[in-house]
């Protein structure tokens, strides 16, 4: 219980941190990744076993699509309407697109095939978008604070009910993009648009790498290999995979001459 309560404080410092240094595409990128997710199917396979969190990965890997769709959804409603339609509208989408997941094969490879496609397709869709190249990142003094006790709780309460609604709906709920939605809403709340495109376009690039995390862990966990080197070797995989997209995609949008959004 002590590691699951300090986990998310730290990791939520490094997003921060992340934050200011970088700007707010990275800042975006990280909280894509299985920030949440991953320390949750963990937890799922110390306590549940490796069998239970193997085929729960399975769905996180389908979820990883589902908040690119999130993602990209409050991204395009944001163009035209306010933060409260534009977080219900892609909040809906992100528990239709969940729900349908249920319904798919508990397989690697289809999960693979699926999230890759679709988080591939966003990628390129987004990276179209014209958006500013100096957007500043939004420092709330409020927003450190509620997304620990946010993230913490997320992550102590998923891992609470993993056992009583199975491997696929733990798989789902992981991934449901708690950091995302606050530092996106908090971003279009407070009117920096340009802000709000680069949290979610990273969003996008980090759910990516986040379907190699749980592709790795999907595979590894059913073979002879100890949890932690498994989730080690996972978060490795994804970090690399995560830079070199993030590099492309960056430096095809720094490019861009001329930006349509400014904050």
């Amino acid at each position: 219980m002590l590691l699951k309560l300090t986990i998310a404080p730290l990791l939520i410092l490094l997003i921060t941190y992340a934050q200011k240094r970088f700007g707010s595409f990275v800042s975006g990128i990280i909280p894509g990744l299985p920030i949440t997710s991953g320390p949750i199917s963990y937890f799922i396979a110390l306590e549940q076993g490796k069998l239970f969190a193997a085929n729960s990965a399975v769905a996180s890997l389908y979820g990883m699509s589902g908040i690119g769709l999130f993602c990209f959804s409050y991204l395009v409603v944001s163009r035209r309407f306010g933060v409260f339609k534009s977080l219900f509208t892609a909040l809906s989408i992100w528990c239709v697109f969940s729900i349908i997941t249920l319904f798919l094969p508990v397989d690697i490879i289809v999960a693979s095939v699926v999230s890759l496609c679709i988080l591939l397709g966003l990628t390129v869709i987004s990276t179209k978008l014209n958006i500013s190249v100096d957007a500043k990142p939004l420092n709330a003094r409020w927003e450190l604070p509620v997304k620990m006790v946010l993230v913490t709780s997320f992550i102590v309460l998923v891992t609470f009910i993993s056992q009583h609604i199975g491997s696929a709906w733990s798989g789902l709920i992981s991934t449901f993009p708690v950091i995302l939605a606050v530092m996106g809403s908090v971003a279009h709340f407070s009117d920096k648009q340009a802000s709000t495109f680069k949290i979610l376009n990273g969003g996008i690039i980090g759910s990516l790498g986040g379907c190699v995390f749980f592709a790795v862990i999907a595979l590894a966990l059913k073979l002879n290999f100890v949890i932690w080197q498994v989730y080690a070797a996972a978060a490795v995989c994804s970090t690399l995979f995560t830079i070199v997209v993030s590099y492309f995609v960056n430096r095809k949008q720094l490019s861009q001459p001329t930006p349509a959004l400014s904050n």
